[in-house]
Protein backbone atom coordinates (compact mmCIF):
# COMPACT_ATOMS: atom_id res chain seq x y z
CA UNK A 1 0.00 0.00 0.00
CA UNK A 2 1.13 3.92 -0.72
CA UNK A 3 1.90 5.76 2.02
CA UNK A 4 1.13 9.31 0.11
CA UNK A 5 -0.24 12.61 2.22
CA UNK A 6 -3.96 13.70 0.57
CA UNK A 7 -4.15 17.07 2.78
CA UNK A 8 -3.86 20.37 0.85
CA UNK A 9 -1.80 21.61 3.72
CA UNK A 10 0.98 19.07 2.84
CA UNK A 11 0.67 19.56 -0.28
CA UNK A 12 -0.43 21.31 -3.37
CA UNK A 13 -4.11 20.45 -5.04
CA UNK A 14 -2.62 20.10 -8.23
CA UNK A 15 0.24 17.75 -6.80
CA UNK A 16 -2.56 16.12 -5.57
CA UNK A 17 -4.23 15.22 -8.72
CA UNK A 18 -1.47 14.19 -10.54
CA UNK A 19 -0.30 11.79 -7.69
CA UNK A 20 -3.74 10.28 -7.60
CA UNK A 21 -3.64 9.97 -11.43
CA UNK A 22 -0.50 8.34 -11.09
CA UNK A 23 -1.94 5.77 -8.34
CA UNK A 24 -4.64 5.30 -10.93
CA UNK A 25 -2.61 4.93 -13.73
CA UNK A 26 -0.67 1.99 -12.15
CA UNK A 27 -3.71 0.56 -10.82
CA UNK A 28 -4.96 0.23 -14.53
CA UNK A 29 -1.60 -0.46 -16.10
CA UNK A 30 -1.13 -3.41 -13.22
CA UNK A 31 -4.82 -4.53 -14.75
CA UNK A 32 -3.74 -4.80 -18.44
CA UNK A 33 -1.12 -7.15 -17.35
CA UNK A 34 -1.45 -9.15 -14.18
CA UNK A 35 -4.02 -12.27 -14.31
CA UNK A 36 -3.53 -13.12 -10.78
CA UNK A 37 -4.37 -9.55 -9.87
CA UNK A 38 -7.09 -9.10 -12.51
CA UNK A 39 -9.19 -12.57 -11.37
CA UNK A 40 -8.69 -10.73 -7.50
CA UNK A 41 -9.90 -7.01 -8.71
CA UNK A 42 -13.03 -9.11 -10.56
CA UNK A 43 -13.82 -11.17 -6.95
CA UNK A 44 -12.98 -7.85 -4.77
CA UNK A 45 -12.44 -4.84 -6.21
CA UNK A 46 -13.12 -2.44 -3.24
CA UNK A 47 -9.95 -4.16 -1.64
CA UNK A 48 -7.90 -4.24 -5.06
CA UNK A 49 -8.51 -0.78 -4.86
CA UNK A 50 -7.57 -0.09 -1.41
CA UNK A 51 -4.22 -1.63 -2.38
CA UNK A 52 -3.76 1.20 -4.30
CA UNK A 53 -4.57 3.87 -1.77
CA UNK A 54 -8.40 4.36 -2.78
CA UNK A 55 -11.75 3.98 -0.40
CA UNK A 56 -14.10 2.77 -2.65
CA UNK A 57 -16.50 1.35 0.09
CA UNK A 58 -19.93 2.46 -0.41
CA UNK A 59 -19.85 2.14 -4.21
CA UNK A 60 -22.15 -1.09 -5.50
CA UNK A 61 -20.27 -3.58 -6.50
CA UNK A 62 -22.52 -6.84 -8.19
CA UNK A 63 -22.81 -9.45 -5.72
CA UNK A 64 -21.03 -11.83 -7.67
CA UNK A 65 -17.78 -9.17 -8.52
CA UNK A 66 -17.27 -6.86 -11.65
CA UNK A 67 -16.78 -8.19 -15.14
CA UNK A 68 -13.09 -5.88 -16.57
CA UNK A 69 -12.49 -4.89 -19.93
CA UNK A 70 -9.90 -7.04 -21.78
CA UNK A 71 -6.04 -6.33 -21.09
CA UNK A 72 -6.01 -4.91 -25.02
CA UNK A 73 -9.00 -2.57 -24.07
CA UNK A 74 -7.29 -1.41 -20.81
CA UNK A 75 -4.05 -0.75 -22.52
CA UNK A 76 -5.73 1.34 -25.46
CA UNK A 77 -7.48 3.62 -23.00
CA UNK A 78 -5.48 3.85 -20.16
CA UNK A 79 -5.14 7.13 -20.00
CA UNK A 80 -8.89 8.00 -20.31
CA UNK A 81 -9.84 5.39 -18.12
CA UNK A 82 -7.11 6.39 -15.40
CA UNK A 83 -8.69 10.20 -15.64
CA UNK A 84 -12.28 8.85 -15.17
CA UNK A 85 -11.72 6.88 -12.17
CA UNK A 86 -9.16 9.79 -10.50
CA UNK A 87 -12.19 11.84 -11.09
CA UNK A 88 -14.62 9.59 -8.66
CA UNK A 89 -12.07 7.81 -6.18
CA UNK A 90 -11.36 9.35 -2.94
CA UNK A 91 -7.97 8.75 -1.72
CA UNK A 92 -7.25 6.84 1.64
CA UNK A 93 -5.67 9.40 4.25
CA UNK A 94 -2.78 8.08 6.33
CA UNK A 95 -1.31 9.42 9.28
CA UNK A 96 2.30 8.88 11.03
CA UNK A 97 2.70 8.97 13.98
Amino acid sequence: MFDFATNNETMGAATANSSKKALVHAFIERLSRDDEFRAYTEANPIAAAAQYGFDMRGMEVPEGGIVLPSKTVLCEHLDAIARKIAESAVPVKYFRI
